[in-house]
């Protein structure tokens, strides 16, 4: 016969046995429905850099326009009133040369009165040149009377090619504005093919920075020769006359901006100081700075920043 106490005695560790199956059903319901999986600590030993500052927050500029344009990526570096028309002055032969290029090299030019009606800018009446020489001559000098003369002369050869009968550099200005056009240059425009102001009030050309970003960014991919006179620092040029040249940049920066390509200067009391450049920021990366409205001193000081903030910022990886 089974002692009572004995199954007394039981029930103490049947109720714990209960109690500890209930529990860890409890415990064990929201992992099996909702698969929850305990999260991780963080390693304390990885350590997180911060971000980097950007080079170009807080950069002080006289500029009333700025674009920096990285070629390579297809984005802007930075930006300011990239939009806004503003006179363009010399930066305007830039247009003058990838229009003229579509003329033979062998187009002789002559130097004649109307040429010359804006100031020497280093030719005499009367001299004569192959095109593709006077072109890189009056790039690096930001020759108003070279650049009268090439449109006159291309704008002879495209009216006869096309047919359509009138002034040649008229023509020439003219097909200026159907280039501009083409290429989707929206702010851009052009009266004379200097750039030179035409009065008090109006001046021979505008555009605004993005423009003329976009103007050197199509030359370097399509004509990468075409500016390439503009890098150097002095060049010697000899005319059909057999009379030499010697041609400074106006840009005082071709001489320090390192990898530089291509550049052009634009000053007028209208303008001011405008400065557009290429420059080669590793191999085969061109970034191009464009400056318009600064002073004539403040567009080298600009760019100069601007060069320098841009080689810190794609030294970032960005």
């Amino acid at each position: 016969m089974e002692d009572p106490r004995q199954n007394q005695s039981a029930i103490p560790v049947i109720l714990v046995n209960i109690f500890a199956v209930f529990f860890a059903c409890v415990y064990a319901l929201p992992v099996f429905f909702y698969d929850e999986k305990p999260v991780a600590k963080p390693d304390s030993s990885v350590i997180v850099a911060p971000p980097k500052p950007d080079p170009f927050l807080g950069i002080s500029l006289e500029a009333d326009a700025v674009y920096v344009y990285d070629t390579v990526n297809g984005k802007a570096l930075f930006a300011k009133n990239e939009e806004a028309q503003l006179p363009l002055a010399s930066v305007t032969k830039v247009m003058t040369a990838l229009v003229a290029s579509h003329a033979p090299e062998n187009t002789m030019v002559k130097v004649d009165e109307r040429s010359l009606a804006d100031g020497p800018g280093g030719l005499s009446l009367g001299e004569k040149w192959d095109l593709k020489t006077l072109l890189n001559y009056t790039l690096v000098v930001s020759s108003n009377s070279g650049a009268s003369a090439i449109a006159g002369a291309a704008g002879a050869v495209l009216s006869d090619e096309s047919g359509i009968l009138g002034d040649g550099e008229d023509i020439f200005v003219d097909q200026m504005n159907k280039t501009a056009k083409r290429l989707g240059l929206e702010q851009t425009y052009y009266l004379n093919p200097s750039g030179l102001d035409v009065n008090d009030d109006l001046s021979g050309a505008y555009g605004s920075a993005k423009d003329m970003a976009e103007l050197f960014d199509y030359i370097l991919k399509m004509k990468p020769s075409l500016l390439s006179a503009t890098a150097y620092d002095t060049s010697r040029y000899d005319s059909l006359n057999g009379v030499s040249h010697r041609a400074v940049n106006t840009n005082v920066l071709a001489r320090s901006v390192p990898g530089l390509l291509a550049s052009k200067t634009g000053y007028t009391l209208l303008a001011n100081g405008n400065l557009v450049i290429a420059f080669d920021v590793g191999p085969m990366h061109p970034v191009i700075v464009a400056v318009l409205g600064s002073t004539q001193e403040g567009r080298f000081t600009d760019v100069e920043k601007l060069v320098n903030a841009s080689i810190k910022k794609i030294s970032q990886g960005e």
